[in-house]
């Protein structure tokens, strides 16, 4: 039987009420934005200069969290949660998730604390749920150049 994934989403901070076991998931968001590093020509006293990269301050938000609900979940499964870009369906980073459940009629909540998301420019990224192979859902993410 194959899961049901009931919700995929990825926000600043998902809350684990420590007595209900409720989850808050706060500031979901879809929308990243992306500065060019900029190039900073400093002296170097073997070459004469050099060109450095300097990302842009005050852009980092922090590393997010994922919010999975399941169902149909029949003892133990296998998923991956990959985060791609869609430009060329390259994987930024993945992980390998076990989740057991007995009772396929429950539903399973799943939060992870995400790595900063990886932007190397603008576009479409998806962070996505496989079950054996086969997509479940996917969160998209768009990046757009923040202009100065």
């Amino acid at each position: 039987m194959k899961p049901i994934l009931q919700a995929l989403l990825v926000a600043d901070h998902v809350y684990v009420d420590a007595t209900t076991n409720k989850k808050v998931v706060a500031g979901v968001f879809r929308n990243l934005q992306y500065r060019q590093p900029q190039s900073v020509v400093q002296p170097d006293d073997n070459k004469g200069q050099v060109s450095i990269k300097i990302p842009p301050g005050g852009m980092a938000a922090g590393s997010p969290f994922c919010y999975i609900a399941l169902t149909d979940v029949k003892g133990k499964q296998q998923f991956v949660l990959r985060y791609v870009n869609l430009a060329d369906d390259k994987a930024l980073f993945q992980t390998d998730l076990e989740v057991n459940c007995p009772d396929p009629l429950e539903s399973v909540e799943i939060v992870l604390p995400l790595p900063m998301l990886p932007v190397p420019g603008p576009g479409t990224y998806a962070l996505e749920l496989i079950w054996h192979g086969e997509p479940l859902g996917t969160h998209r993410i768009t990046v757009k150049e923040l202009k100065d």
